[in-house]
């Protein structure tokens, strides 16, 4: 039961992150056009980060880096809408992912229920 309880507030915490990265990225973040210009590696990862080139509302370019991905989705020159944040470049975001997450709030109320139920039945 402990195991299920560690893994069940692992994702409890993943959860809560994520949706908070959301709502950050929908209240700071810019709306643009945007092209990759590259696909970049963080580390010894396999995973590929996707460099894209924007305007910025001021009119100067800026790199945003989209996700990591194990098969990147976009070729180099492809354009896609993204929402980024002027203070985490790293952050980014396709426009259709930065709105989705309406039902996170329900699925966290659901895993917070079954960490508490699991928690009582192991403590117990």
């Amino acid at each position: 039961m402990l195991g299920i309880l560690i893994f069940l507030c692992i994702v409890l915490v993943v959860l809560v992150v994520n949706h908070i990265s959301r709502i950050t990225l929908r209240k700071k973040g810019i709306g643009a056009r945007a092209v990759c210009v590259a696909h970049v590696k963080e580390g010894t990862s396999d995973k590929v980060g996707l460099l894209m080139e924007c305007v910025g509302p001021d009119g100067v370019p800026v790199r945003p880096t989209v996700g990591y991905f194990t098969s990147p989705p976009l070729l180099i020159g492809d354009a896609v809408d993204i929402v980024y944040d002027p203070s985490n470049l790293k952050g980014a975001q396709f426009a259709n992912n930065a709105e989705s997450g309406k039902w996170a709030p329900a699925l966290i109320a659901m895993v917070s229920v079954l960490v508490v139920v699991t928690g009582v039945l192991t403590f117990a």
